[in-house]
C-alpha cells in the first residue's frame, strides 16, 4: 500500500553535510519529501573516527539517537560517551561535536526543529581548535536522562511511552520526543495536535491506520509522517512494536 506519509531511507538520495568528515545522511523527513514545514528527520552513516566538527545551530533545536555503533559527545564543553539506544540534545546556540569510536559505523537518527536543510545561515562554526565557545561550560545544559518512568499517552491504548526530549527532560522548546513500548493490541484512536507534526519511527513490529483518511501501513525501519493538525490513527499488526514518536511545534 503507497502512502505518502510513509516513509524509507532507501527512497532518499545521500549527501555529504557541511561541518562533518565520513559522514553520509539521507533526509527521511523534511520539506522536499513530505512538506515538513516544523520539522527534519534525518539518517546519517558515520564512519570511525569522524564525525561533526564543532558548530552550533543559532535557531533551532537538534536531537539525535544511535541507532547503532558508539561515539563521543560534547555539548557545551562536556564529553559523553554514546551508545546504540542512546539520545542527545543540543539547545539553540551551543556549540557541539561528535566523533565516532567504534568499528563499526554508527547509524543515528537526527531530529532538527525547526528543519535545517543545510541552510548555511543556520549553523555557525568554530573559528579553530582554540575557539572558546567549543568548550564554554553551560551548566543550564542537562544530558537527557536515560530511565525515565514510562507512562500512558493521551489518545493512545495499549501504550508506554517514556519521555526522552520533552521540555521537562531538558527544557526544550520545540521538540517532544517519547519512546513507545505498544501492545500487540495497542495503538491510538483518532486524534489530531493543531500546530503540530508528528513523526513515527518504527524500530520493531509494524502498524496500520489512516492519516487525513487515507490508509497507511508501516514496517521496521519505516518513518511516518503526520502533517500539522493532521488527523492520526493506528493499530499494531498483530504484535508487539517499539517506536519513537516525535512532535515539533512553535515552543
Amino acid at each position: 500500500m503507497n502512502c505518502p506519509y510513509v516513509r524509507r531511507a532507501a527512497e532518499v538520495p545521500a549527501y555529504s553535510p557541511a561541518n562533518h568528515t565520513g559522514t553520509s545522511n539521507q533526509r527521511v523527513i523534511g520539506r522536499e519529501t513530505v512538506g515538513a514545514q516544523r520539522v527534519e528527520v534525518l539518517l546519517g552513516t558515520i564512519t570511525r573516527g569522524h564525525g561533526a566538527l564543532p558548530h552550533a545551530h543559532p535557531d533551532l533545536e537538534q536531537a539525535s539517537c544511535l541507532l547503532a555503533g558508539a561515539g563521543i559527545g560534547e555539548v557545551a564543553g562536556r564529553q559523553r560517551r554514546l551508545e546504540a539506544g542512546d539520545w542527545s540534545f543540543n539547545p539553540m546556540g551551543v556549540f557541539h561535536r561528535f566523533e565516532v569510536v567504534s568499528d563499526e559505523p554508527v547509524q543515528v537518527m537526527v531530529v532538527y526543529a525547526p528543519p535545517y536543510s543545510e541552510n548555511p545561515n543556520a549553523a555557525l562554526t568554530a573559528t579553530g581548535a582554540d575557539d572558546p565557545r567549543c568548550h564554554a561550560r553551560d551548566d543550564s545544559v542537562r544530558d537527557v536522562p536515560q530511565h525515565e518512568a514510562p507512562a500512558g499517552l493521551p489518545h493512545y491504548h495499549g501504550v508506554l511511552a517514556r519521555p526522552v526530549i520533552t521540555r521537562d527532560t531538558v527544557g526544550a522548546r520545540h521538540l517532544d520526543i517519547r519512546a513507545l513500548s505498544l501492545d500487540a493490541d495497542g495503538g491510538a484512536q483518532a486524534h489530531a495536535i493543531p500546530g503540530t507534526e508528528q513523526v513515527l519511527y518504527l524500530q520493531q513490529g509494524a502498524i496500520h491506520g489512516e492519516i487525513n483518511g487515507q490508509p497507511f501501513r508501516a514496517g521496521a525501519r519505516d518513518w511516518v509522517f503526520v502533517p500539522e493538525g493532521g488527523t492520526l490513527h493506528f493499530q499494531a499488526g498483530g504484535g508487539p512494536c517499539r517506536a519513537i514518536l516525535v512532535r515539533a511545534h512553535d515552543g
